[in-house]
């Protein structure tokens, strides 16, 4: 029997702990044959465990006997859950508040998990370092997350005592065949040959050191590899790369251990790349480039020298642009969650989300914890008899303590399990709903230590209050029938309901809030018409040597009212450039648009001075440029005055160019930025192909335009995306968030009226003869329903007082982020509602649970009192 096959050790400890002896032996013996047995797969632990608990029942157990000797941690397990089965409505509530708080908290502790150590897999990830360009718009620095081929030789060689490894990764898409095959990828990387030595990216087969070693080298994902070659070993085998580049398989990847900011399922040798003029200038910029420092003082030390780096080789180009670029090194482990740095071909996560979302997971555990210490207070004194007659027979205070105890480590116990099982069937549900990818690793060592550390934490705040209050009782008064009082404890109680309704109301307010913001970003006026445009991608050489004939047989579709070709599409890639402008003495820096003379009338923006461009005019097609309003602006002149002046472009050899017109501002990227100063260019070189067709005919027109792409670009599929989608998925972090918000605001306010309605069952159980006299003497159903309410109502009014501040102060920061956001004044009506709804169903739950002793007989509860 493998090392792997025995079961785990703390189960055979609770055998020998709680089981007869002379059943120990035969207990253990079948359950490591069970387990050795049972097939591996993601539910072999769930089952071992309930075949481990089905053997713990009363007739293996030992006798445990009441004690006073305890020196040890001995309770009665029978005892407790017969006290658990007593209490049974109780005890089902904290149960169900206990499996929720730890579905959500287990749910969003392997997200935050995955995402915090993104990247975290790699054996140097100390020492390893992204390049990034630092420039500037006009007075304010921005960060660039792409460099040119020569960066990385450059480095290496002038820096030699700093710099140990270099390596470089060019994310690209292309067309991949194989035989019959063919899919468009847009997740190719083109790396060089030490990729995977420099990095720990694993591999299944294929040796780190050779297998990226010659030209034509290519390595597969284990998805890439089933999906080109099925069960087939690829490797030898050969993919085709646009119908011209052949690659040999000499590696297939192994299962990633955890996230990475690269996204690739096929890698390949940059040497294709290198045997282009374009990719060694170094202006060319089109990938990654990674340094290994040793140390991080070596780095910093690093730092301070680019700036005389970039000057040695691009100084020339500097002066004559009449501006700079520098360069400084990032840690691999801030490239993740810094989405602010621009044309970055990584994927970003947001530590504001992780924040929020680790905040909302605990909120929802504080509400269930909150709920058993406040159902176990009042409780308690209906089991102030039982502490009393215990006491006498002997029980000390510690023994009661631990059977209290246990009594809520019984509870957690079950909920865990339900928990887990909850999450393993319901995963594929949540990431489905939430957008998200959440794989549950329950084996990892950090996952065992957190878990370890949350029960005993729940354990700790919801269970030792409770224990030290009921074993605190003078077993004297009781027996003599001296009345108890709540004292202190209805202070903490109220405290304690306060609290829950108080995270609940921040929790519906904040996903109200969040909602409407991300409406108001999808709802915007863009400042142009993004509706019916479809965007095609000009992804292969045929196709953009003719894209002139692709626009023109494209109108000859009546259905079809458009086209215009972009190097970058509304919220997608727009490069920035130095311009020198006659009449203006400093050099200025724009964003750039490439485009045609039909781009104005297709997206529907205005000109507020001077004229459109025109196919009229030769001179429009080769160079002519429009500028937005907020280029005038920061140039200090009106529309009209910089209408004929002419433009320089020195990093472009550009020289002379009219400025024929100004058009009116629209948002070409996210509504997180200012608009920022745009030169539009009639000529240049275009990625995608916008084409306006008519929505009644959105099948045919998709038909018509593939069939067109086919016919020019044969062999190569059409790849294409709506444009109002591709804005909508600017905003898929803010979408997320509202979803999570929502769901868990829901599950908040439910486990809160869970535990108000326990405690308006105690409240009415409490006051039975209060309320009987009440109705004797003429009180109506819903004057004693309101009797029981009023004071839960008011706890609730005290939550929304102390949640709205809240509420207001973190939304304020949140919209912060974003350049154009909703005023919250303006949705004051939020608060409102949310400290309604709130108090609404409260009511609803109290008025529930208060009804049957409302219109019970007055006569009963006054007789048995």
């Amino acid at each position: 029997m493998s090392s792997t096959s025995h079961p785990p050790k703390f189960s055979l400890k609770l055998i020998r702990w709680f089981c007869k002896e002379e059943l120990v032996e035969e207990l253990q013996g079948d359950l490591e044959q069970y387990y050795s047995e049972t097939k591996s797969n993601i539910f072999k632990g769930l089952k071992y465990w309930y075949q481990v608990f089905n053997y713990l029942r009363p007739s293996t157990l030992k006798s445990f006997k009441n004690s006073n000797s305890g020196t040890m941690f001995i309770f009665n397990p029978i005892l407790t859950l017969r006290n658990l089965y007593r209490h049974l409505s109780t005890s089902l509530i904290s149960l169900f508040g206990f499996t929720m708080g730890l579905v959500a908290t287990i749910f969003l502790y392997f997200y935050i998990y995955s995402e915090v150590n993104t990247d975290a897999f790699h054996e140097d990830g100390d020492q390893i370092y992204r390049t990034l360009r630092v420039s500037e718009m006009n007075g304010t620095p921005y960060r660039i997350g792409v460099t040119s081929a020569p960066y990385a030789n450059a480095l290496l060689s002038d820096y030699p005592s700093d710099v140990i490894a270099v390596t470089r990764a060019a994310p690209e898409n292309g067309l991949v065949s194989v035989g019959e095959k063919q899919f468009m990828e847009d997740d190719l990387l083109f790396a060089d040959q030490n990729f995977f030595q420099f990095f720990s990216f694993p591999l299944a087969v294929g040796d780190k050191e050779t297998v990226l070693s010659t030209a034509n080298s290519a390595v597969l994902s284990q998805a890439a590899a089933e999906k080109y070659f099925g069960s087939e070993n690829p490797i030898g085998k050969i993919i085709e790369l646009d119908n011209e580049y052949e690659f040999i398989v000499s590696g297939v990847m192994d299962e990633l251990p955890g996230n990475t900011h690269l996204d690739f399922s096929i890698v390949l040798s940059i040497d294709l790349l290198d045997g282009f003029d374009w990719f060694n200038g170094w202006w060319n910029n089109s990938l990654n480039t990674y340094v290994k420092v040793p140390t991080p003082q070596q780095a910093a030390n690093l730092n301070g020298k680019l700036d005389q780096f970039m000057e040695k080789y691009m100084g020339d180009d500097f002066e004559k642009a009449g501006s700079k670029i520098g360069l400084e090194l990032e840690p691999l482990k801030d490239i993740y969650f810094n989405n602010k740095t621009r044309y970055d071909y990584s994927q970003h996560g947001s530590f504001t989300s992780i924040l929020t979302l680790g905040a909302v997971a605990l909120a929802i555990l504080f509400i269930a914890c909150f709920n058993y210490v406040n159902l176990s207070i009042a409780q308690s004194f209906m089991r102030a008899k039982e502490v009393g007659v215990r006491k006498v027979l002997g029980g000390s205070k510690r023994r009661l303590i631990l059977q209290f105890l246990s009594e809520s480590l019984m509870i957690l116990f079950f909920a865990i399990l339900i928990s887990i099982g909850i999450c393993e069937f319901l995963t594929p549900v949540f990431n489905s709903f939430f957008g998200l990818e959440v794989a549950l690793n329950w084996m990892d060592l950090n996952v065992i230590l957190f878990f370890a550390s949350l029960v005993f934490v729940i354990l700790l705040s919801s269970g030792v209050y409770p224990a030290l209050l009921l074993s605190s009782f003078k077993s004297v008064s009781i027996l003599k029938g001296s009345k108890l009082t709540s004292g202190k404890n209805v202070g903490l109680r109220k405290a304690l309901v306060v609290t829950q309704f108080a995270i609940s109301i921040f929790l519906i307010v904040a996903s109200m809030l969040i909602s409407v913001q991300t409406n108001y970003l999808n709802s915007k006026d863009l400042g142009f018409n993004k509706e019916a445009i479809v965007l095609v991608d000009l992804n292969n050489s045929e196709i953009r040597s003719r894209r002139d004939q692709f626009k023109d047989r494209l109108m000859t579709n009546s259905n079809i009212t458009g086209t215009t070709m972009i190097s970058g599409e509304p919220g997608g890639f727009h490069d920035a450039s130095s311009f020198v402008i006659t009449g203006v003495p400093e050099t200025h820096r724009m964003r750039t648009l490439f485009t045609d003379t039909d781009f104005f009338n297709v997206l529907g923006i205005d000109i507020v001075a001077g004229r459109n461009f025109s196919k009229e005019i030769t001179s429009d097609q080769e160079f002519a440029v429009i500028l937005n309003e907020r280029s005038a602006m920061e140039l200090g002149l009106n529309p009209q005055d910089i209408v004929g002046r002419k433009v320089t472009m020195p990093g472009w050899d550009i020289d002379n160019v009219p400025v024929i017109g100004v058009a009116s501002d629209y948002h070409f990227s996210t509504l997180k930025d200012e608009i920022e100063p745009l030169a539009i260019l009639c000529g240049g070189f275009h990625r995608k192909l916008a084409v306006k067709i008519n929505l009644a005919n959105v099948k045919d027109d998709l038909l018509f335009i593939d069939k067109t792409f086919s016919e020019l670009a044969p062999g190569f599929p059409m790849t294409y995306e709506f444009l109002d989608d591709s804005l909508k998925e600017l905003y898929e972090k803010e979408q997320q968030q509202a979803k999570v918000f929502s769901a868990f605001s829901a599950l908040s306010i439910f486990l809160a009226c869970l535990g108000i309605f326990g405690l308006a069952a105690y409240a009415s159980q409490q006051r039975q003869k209060e309320l009987g006299i009440r109705k004797v003497l003429g009180a109506t159903a819903q004057q004693i329903i309101g009797l029981i309410s009023k004071e839960f109502v008011w706890l609730v009014l005290v939550a929304s007082c102390i949640a709205i501040p809240v509420v207001w102060y973190f939304i304020q920061k949140w919209l912060g982020g974003y350049a154009y956001r909703i005023d919250v004044m303006d949705h004051w009506y939020t608060f409102a509602l949310g400290g309604a709804a709130t108090i609404f169903i409260a009511l609803i739950t109290v008025s529930v649970k208060t009804y049957r002793a409302a219109i019970s007989d007055p006569t009963e509860s006054i007789r048995n009192e």
